[in-house]
């Protein structure tokens, strides 16, 4: 498991390690270029002072030579020929070339001044790891103090960390220390900004979460409640079928008994599609739709129930326009409108469907030549269990508000009106078309 106070601990170190691993370096390269510059002044100098000496005087008094500073005088005729060396055991090669050489002698590094004067070749010389020891002597004495801070540094480091992340560690506390059925917001105040989106994209769960576990206790509700009649009057057409005595009456009953299941099984699927719609905050897909093959399909498919009544169930004149959505959710919304339509329009009657293009929106409007829905019950038959008071068909109430719940998702919109014809109601969904 990733800890992100071992992270930063680590990125922090590591990047103060860093910090000062560079500030030597460049401490260090700083001291040896003022190192190199005072060095070769000084045998610049040493050189320059032998112009006015004797050179045999020089080197009897020590005033070249100095052991501390560990200078190299030679001088050496026009020939080549070695006239004087301060230290015989640091004898260098004879170096024509004037001013400053870097010069490799015997597996050591040195830096060489050379001067011509009159007959004489004077060369001042100095190891070159005496000026690189003086340089990392330097940048050492430049770096300690905070060498020595460093073990410091990290301590205020952890702590500060641990500090900075105790806002997240009461944060699980709080999460740690809720019941499961706890779900409300997180509280926002005095928290540091960067937690701050987390907190509240959690709260956005929190509330999305609320409201689907809402929606399901309502479904269950509503389906207990809504259930218990048509249960039992499958249980009592199940028991009056074991009881009848003719075949006659046991086919009429078992009739019963087969359509209180078809009732019961639709009312489970509207309870179903309602409790999906409601626990999904928006469309999972968006997909062009023909409207028009659309309302082919679901006529199709409701033919036979049509027939059964009977009813005149057809398309009127349409034209093919799209929308986008979820097809699944517009051959529900149809197929409830459609539905509704068959159910409560009396044997004889009417049903008609029609697709048209509207400027740029998509109208689809289902009519029938039913009881209708009065004027001033039209707001609420969009609610949960709602009927019209007119209705005397069987019915769950559920059509709907599934079909304005599917609506509400796809910004589309539904009026109802009475029919063209007079009788009746119309339905009209409006949506934008696309393509």
């Amino acid at each position: 498991m990733i800890s992100i106070r071992q992270r930063l601990l680590v990125g922090l170190l590591v990047g103060l390690t860093l910090v000062l691993g560079a500030a030597g370096f460049a401490t260090y390269y700083q001291a040896r270029a003022e190192v190199n510059a005072l060095f070769d002044y000084q045998l610049q100098q040493a050189a320059l002072a032998l112009r006015s000496k004797n050179l045999l005087a020089l080197a009897i008094s020590g005033a070249v030579g100095d052991s501390e500073s560990d200078l190299l005088v030679q001088v050496w005729d026009r020939g080549g020929g070695l006239r004087y060396v301060s230290r015989k055991a640091w004898e260098l090669p004879f170096a024509t070339q004037p001013g400053f050489t870097d010069l490799l002698w015997r597996d050591e590094r040195w830096r060489l001044f050379t001067l011509y004067i009159g007959d004489r070749i004077v060369q001042v010389a100095q190891p070159a790891r005496l000026r690189r020891q003086m340089s990392a002597d330097i940048a050492w004495r430049n770096l300690a103090p905070f060498l020595w801070l460093l073990p410091g540094m990290a301590l205020v480091i952890w702590f500060g960390v641990g500090a900075g992340l105790r806002p997240l560690h009461r944060l699980a506390i709080d999460l740690q220390q809720r019941q499961p059925s706890a779900l409300e917001p997180v509280g926002m105040e005095r928290l540091p900004v960067e937690i701050t989106p987390l907190v509240s994209a959690l709260n956005d769960l929190l509330a999305r979460l609320a409201q689907t576990l809402n929606a399901q206790r309502q479904f269950i509700a509503d389906a207990a409640h809504e259930l218990r009649t048509p249960l039992t009057a499958v249980r009592l057409q199940a028991e009056m079928a074991q009881r009848a005595t003719h075949a006659v009456e046991r086919a009429a009953t078992l009739d019963d008994l087969r359509a209180g299941l078809l009732r019961a099984s639709h009312l489970v699927e509207q309870l179903l599609a309602l409790a999906r719609l409601e626990t999904d905050p928006a469309v999972d897909r968006m997909e062009p739709v023909d409207l028009l093959a659309l309302a082919k399909q679901v006529i199709a498919e409701y033919a036979p129930l049509a027939d059964d009544r009977p009813l005149d169930l057809g398309l009127l004149p349409s034209v093919a326009v799209t929308v986008a959505g979820d097809p699944g959710e517009w051959r529900i919304l149809l197929g409830n409108l459609v539905d509704n339509a068959v159910r409560y329009t009396p044997a004889g009657g009417r049903v008609d469907v029609q697709v048209q293009s509207v400027g740029k929106d998509a109208v689809l409007t289902v009519s029938d030549t039913g009881p209708g829905i009065p004027v001033a019950e039209r707001g609420r038959v969009f609610g949960r269990f709602q009927r019209g008071a007119q209705t005397t068909a069987p019915g769950s109430g559920l059509g709907l508000a599934i079909v304005q719940r599917i609506a509400d998702r796809h910004q589309a919109s539904i009026d109802l009106e009475d029919a063209a014809t007079g009788q009746g109601l119309q339905v009209t969904v409006r949506a934008r078309a696309v393509g």
